[in-house]
Parts: structure tokens; sequence; C-alpha cells
């Protein structure tokens, strides 16, 4: 199974099963994921009230800062120091309003929220593991108006908001029911930096082209230029890379959040497919790949055995124990020189709102701090990558810098292009489980680029028309 980090609780936006964060260059994650906050403000502010009726508020007032009010927020234990962070952050900018978190044991999490959000003592702000859900039963609050008179979707970049996002019962597009600021895990390129520096890698390489160059004279110098483990579908990470430049990110986002007539066979997933499958015939991974497992790629990237290491910014706790200073990171290269930056990623600034709160303005005010300079340090010093300014504004992706320097800088590159996809995996279970048994087989020489698609995709069809 393909391993990527969802914050606790797991939340996958189509149902598919999330997998727990890991403490990694901080707690990151995959599906956006929603924490909570609970309030109660002063009478008469804006459209605040506490039945499902509210569940789309046209009345919204802005100006609550100064109103007294008490925020709880619902937070899963596994998240608990990053929300208080962001908590005390709130506070010191808007005294008069206090933000208590309430806790729940990460196992316990998605079970309860459910009858947390439908009851009379319901938070305000919560983490919904089931968005699709919690919109059609009218546990959580239609955001468009706080939107409006914030301006989120110009402060965010679409593909940040596109999870938070429901009509018709699909996510990607139309009424947002979670917003907030953007961090989340940077997916992208882990170098050794002795071995770049033997192969002349002197800038990260700006095509898929100066890629597989670089890679072609780790080949030749007999440095194995991809370290990998596909015992457990790890490859899965740089397949996922290699779908969102070609198919393009929207495309790819259109297949997990279940777009109707999204699909996976198209020529550019089988392009994509062809280079991968062009990159292990071309002995660019260990010839044993199919037999190694997650621990044991961390002990040979660590180890010197290879170049690059396809993973997100999760590992770095992992791999800093004994290679701390020795490897870097930058962003998967588009397709073409000049392309647009794509790569999987989940926002864990984004929060939603409960339908019953009794302070939705007060909540709104949180989520609009979510989107401020303050919030993404909170974000950063917990380890994640995060738009501390304009993405188009920020650093260039570069081989120079400290690593979480070169986090951010490739997290805002992606930014900048609005290229935040997901792991084509959390479209189904069903997928999950088959694009592992086909990365091995594709390993292993025993299906084609073309084939590999259309099974993907039968997998896909089949599982949405028995859900």
């Amino acid at each position: 199974m393909l391993e990527h980090p969802t914050p606790s609780p797991a939340r996958s936006t189509t149902g598919a099963a999330g997998k727990r964060l890991r403490a990694a260059l901080a707690a990151v994650a995959a599906g956006s994921a929603l924490a909570t906050l609970a309030a109660c403000s002063a009478p008469g502010s804006g459209s605040d009230s506490g039945s499902p009726a509210d569940a789309t508020p046209t009345a919204v007032n802005t100006a609550v800062g100064d109103t007294p009010a008490t925020l709880t927020l619902f937070s899963a234990a596994g998240l608990q120091a990053y929300e208080q962070g962001l908590a005390d952050a709130f506070e010191a900018k808007y005294p008069k309003i206090k933000v208590k978190l309430r806790v729940e044991a990460d196992n316990n999490y998605n079970t309860v929220l459910p009858r947390v959000l439908a009851s009379d003592s319901a938070p305000d702000i919560v983490q919904p593991y089931d968005l699709l859900g919690g919109v059609k039963d009218n546990l959580l609050t239609n955001l468009d108006a706080y939107d409006k008179a914030y301006g989120w979707s110009s402060k965010v970049p679409a593909s940040a908001l596109a999870p938070g996002r429901v009509s018709n019962g699909v996510i990607g597009s139309g009424p947002l029911y979670q917003a907030g600021g953007s961090a989340g895990p940077l997916v992208g390129v882990f170098y050794n930096k002795e071995l770049a520096a033997k192969v002349g890698m002197k800038t990260p390489p700006a095509s898929v082209a100066e890629l597989e160059a670089v890679m072609a004279k780790a080949k030749k110098q007999g440095i194995t230029p991809i370290v990998a483990s596909n015992q457990d579908g790890l490859i899965g990470h740089l397949y996922n890379l290699l779908l969102g430049d070609y198919m393009s990110a929207q495309a790819l986002s259109d297949i997990v959040y279940h777009k109707p007539g999204a699909s996976l066979d198209t020529p550019e997933a089988v392009k994509a497919t062809k280079t991968l499958q062009k990159w292990i015939k071309a002995g660019y991974f260990a010839s044993d790949v199919n037999a190694i497992n997650q621990e044991a790629s961390y002990g040979q990237f660590t180890g010197g055995k290879g170049l690059f290491f396809f993973q997100g910014s999760w590992i770095v706790q992992t791999i800093d124990k004994n290679f701390k200073g020795k490897y870097g990171v930058f962003p998967m290269p588009p397709a073409e020189k000049g392309g647009k930056y794509a790569g999987m990623t989940s926002n864990t600034l984004a929060f939603s709102i409960a339908s019953r709160s009794k302070n939705k303005d007060a909540a709104a005010l949180f989520l609009d701090f979510l989107t401020t300079p303050e919030a993404a340090k909170v974000a950063v010093d917990n380890g994640y990558a995060a738009l501390t300014s304009d993405a188009k504004s920020a650093g260039k992706p570069s081989l120079s810098g400290t690593l979480t320097e070169q986090i951010q800088a490739g997290y805002a590159a992606i930014a900048a292009d609005n290229g935040f996809d997901s792991w084509l995996q959390n479209s189904t279970p069903e997928v999950n489980t088959k694009l592992n048994q086909q990365l091995q087989l594709l390993v292993s020489g025993k299906v084609e680029p073309a084939a590999m698609v259309k099974t993907l995709q039968t997998t896909y069809a089949d599982a949405l028309k028995s859900s």
C-alpha cells in the first residue's frame, strides 16, 4: 500500500482509507485535513446561530475581532500541539477571542465526530473524515458568503481550496465547505548532495528530459539513479508525479474527486506510464526494487546507495537521524521546460465550520487568520511547507539554502502554478490495491503501459458503479 501521510485523524476526500500522519519535517497531510473550533460569540454578530438551517449563511459580519468570544477547537490528539500553536497565535492577534481545545483520541475521533456535529453542543470548526457526508447531512457550513467577504479565493491557490468544494456529491468544485491558508507536505525529488556533485548537477532539473540526463550520467558512473521501494508500491509516489506532469494537476484531481466523465485512460497517462517504464528498462532502479520495503529504502538512501529518492517531506525526521545535512530536495520538474509544476499534497491549514456553530462569524475570522504569515509560521515551525508570502514572489527552487528553505521554495513553486493534486490511490480503495499490483508488474516487465492504464481505469469505473 502506498505510504503517504494524512493528519490524524486520517481522512480521504473520496472515502478511500487514509493513512496516519507521520511526524516528519512535520506532521503533513495527504487528503486535506480540517481542524475544529467551537465558539460562543457576542449576541448580534452577523449570522451566528446554531441550527442546521444556517448551513448556508448569507448575512455575515467580519468586524468581530474586538467582540469577546470563546472558541472551542475540537482536536484529534495527534494534531493537538500543532493546533494549540495556531490557537495561541490567533489569541495573540485577537486577545478578546479565546480558543479552547477539546481533544479526542485519534482512534475515536472519526467515530464520534458525526455525533458531535449533530449534537446540541456541537463545536464550531471541525476535521470531518467524510466531507461529502458532512455536507449531505447539513453538518457543515457553506462558506461562500465568508469567502466573498474575506476574499479567500484570491488569497489561496485554487488547487489548495478545491478539496473543500462540493457540488452534487462531487469534491473539487462548487460551494466552499473548508477554507484557510495553504500548508502541507512537499512530495518531490530528494537528492544525495555528494552524489549530485559527482554527476555535476548544479541546479534543479527544469524538465523531465533534464532529469533523465542527470540520471543517465549517474548510471554511467555506476551510481544507482533512483532509490525506491516497490514491495509496498512506493514507486507510486514517482508515478503520481509523472501523471501530474503529463495529465496536469487538474486532470489527475478530477479522477481523485470523482468528477463525472473523468478518465485515466488517456494518451497523457499512457505517456507518463511509458516514461516510468523507460526508466525501469534503463536500469535506473535497483534490480531487486520489487523486494525492497520502505524501511530498507530509507537505509539505502542514507547509506549513499542512490542519487534520487522520490518521496514526501514527512520522511525528514526519519532520515535526519543519520543523514542530516547530506541531502536536499527540489520539486518534480515539469514535463517540458517552462511548463507547470505539479505535485501531491494536502492542506493542513484548511478548516470547516459546523452548521450548528453559534459563532460562525468568529470561527470564520479564525479561518481568515489561517491565511496570514503568522499562521504560516506556525505551520512551518511544526514541519509543514507553507505559503509564507505570495507564491509568485517566493524564492525559486534551488540546490542552495537549508532543507527547510528548499521545501518552502518547492511548495511555493507548485502553488504559483496552481499545481496541487492528490494521490491516484485515494480515488478508491480498489484502485489503491490494483495500482500496487500493476506497478510491480510494470517493474517485472509483465504489463505494458497502455494495458496498465486500461486496467486501472476499469478498476476505477467499476468501483464507482458499485459505490
